[in-house]
């Protein structure tokens, strides 16, 4: 008598394509705190009066942080989203001990009955 198990593995599954939305999202958001930052420079190097820079500066920080919040949320969701997706595949471990004891049963004396027993995982 043969008995075959045949050991499956499960394929892990990716996230979604809003995942990669998200990532486009994402370096899109990033070139616009880059460009703002590039204008806080440029209105550093203005002729502008200091008060006039401190307030056009101090509303382009509050556009920056507005965008880096976006960004981290937008991580997040990513992150989770990843971890609900992929599945791990199942213990190695839990194969082997199962074709260990059914190899120690088909061994001993008291079950041996002249059918040899063939177990492949």
């Amino acid at each position: 008598m043969n008995i075959s198990s045949v050991s499956t593995t499960s394929s892990s599954a990716y996230a979604s394509s809003s995942s990669s939305s998200s990532n486009d999202e994402i370096t899109q958001l990033e070139k616009e705190k880059a460009s703002l930052q590039k204008e806080i420079q440029k209105e550093n190097q203005s002729k502008d009066d200091a008060k006039t820079k401190q307030e056009k500066v101090k509303g382009i920080q509050t556009q920056i942080q507005q965008i880096e919040a976006q960004i981290q949320q937008l991580k997040t969701e990513n992150s989770g989203n990843t971890q609900n997706a992929v599945q791990a595949p199942p213990p190695q471990d839990a194969n082997k001990s199962a074709k260990a004891d059914l190899t120690k049963q088909s061994n001993s004396p008291s079950n041996t009955v002249g059918n040899n027993i063939d177990i492949q995982i």
